[in-house]
């Protein structure tokens, strides 16, 4: 091989790079760019009453309203019970819907048993069960945990199923031929493959999770950032109830973006697709 095509191997994996970076850049100012017209329009239209104030504020508004609500003690005690309702019931989730996802798609008998209770439950609306929750674990935030749990838990213990299933045949008969015992393979092999799937479900189940605190505290609650937007819904204060879905935006936007970070990290053997 010559010096220049040397020089020319080493150097196409920084432009790859650069080009990478190029168009990260440039998506993102598309993304910036139109999310700013669209509040600019919105704007404009709130101030020549294209639409009426009294049900949809305007971005200005909503900012007010913003500055005066973090001052409020109870808006952060509302921050505080939705937020320990969606950690306690998205963890529940995390911990048994791993492993049983992971165990069912590698064991078929484990699989014949839990199988129709996760299909038959997955095809169920979670939101048809709220009041049988309710009733059965109150206003308080256990019921609100069980219907965050319930929403979390099929992303992700179908996606570590999925992972399971879609295991490279091809490696686990090459580990086979040099007599690794089935836990060898399940460790080394099975495992690590099911990564980048079981982040994908965690961060299906984020959205789902959010979904359900919400949810659940508009239908019975004394707190919370769902209990909130009723009361605000109620007076007619959309500027703070948009603050509400602000919130809630802005926490999903936060931890999908953080879980997509982690994702990348542990999807770089994946090729890059243009």
């Amino acid at each position: 091989m010559t010096q220049s095509n040397l020089q020319a191997v080493q150097s196409e994996p920084k432009i790859k790079k650069k080009w990478k970076l190029k168009k990260e850049s440039k998506t993102y100012m598309i993304s910036s760019v139109s999310v700013l017209l669209f509040l600019l329009f919105w704007e404009f239209a709130s101030q020549n009453e294209w639409i009426n104030p009294l049900f949809i504020s305007s971005p200005i508004e909503i900012v007010k309203a913003a500055v005066v609500m973090v001052q409020e003690v109870s808006f952060w005690e509302n921050m505080k019970v939705s937020g320990y309702e969606f950690i306690a019931g998205f963890s529940l989730a995390i911990f048994i819907g791993i492993p049983i996802g992971v165990f069912s798609g590698w064991n078929p008998y484990f699989n014949a048993v839990v199988n129709p209770f996760i299909s038959g439950l997955y095809v169920t609306p979670k939101v048809a069960l709220l009041p049988v929750i309710v009733i059965a674990f109150g206003i308080g935030p256990a019921s609100k945990i069980v219907i965050v749990f319930l929403m979390a838990f099929f992303p992700i213990v179908m996606s570590a199923q999925k992972a399971m299933l879609t295991l490279d045949q091809n490696l686990i008969k090459a580990a086979r031929t040099f007599n690794a015992s089935e836990f060898q393979i399940f460790k080394t092999i099975a495992l690590p493959s099911t990564v980048p799937f079981l982040l994908n479900g965690i961060r299906l189940g984020i959205g789902q999770g959010l979904i359900a605190v919400v949810v659940g505290e508009l239908f019975a609650s004394t707190a919370g950032i769902g209990y909130q937007l009723t009361s605000n819904g109620q007076n007619l204060q959309t500027d703070r109830m948009f603050v509400g879905v602000l919130v809630i935006t802005l926490t999903g936007l936060i931890l999908t973006t953080l879980l997509g970070v982690i994702e990348r990290r542990f999807s770089s053997w994946k090729p890059d697709h243009r």
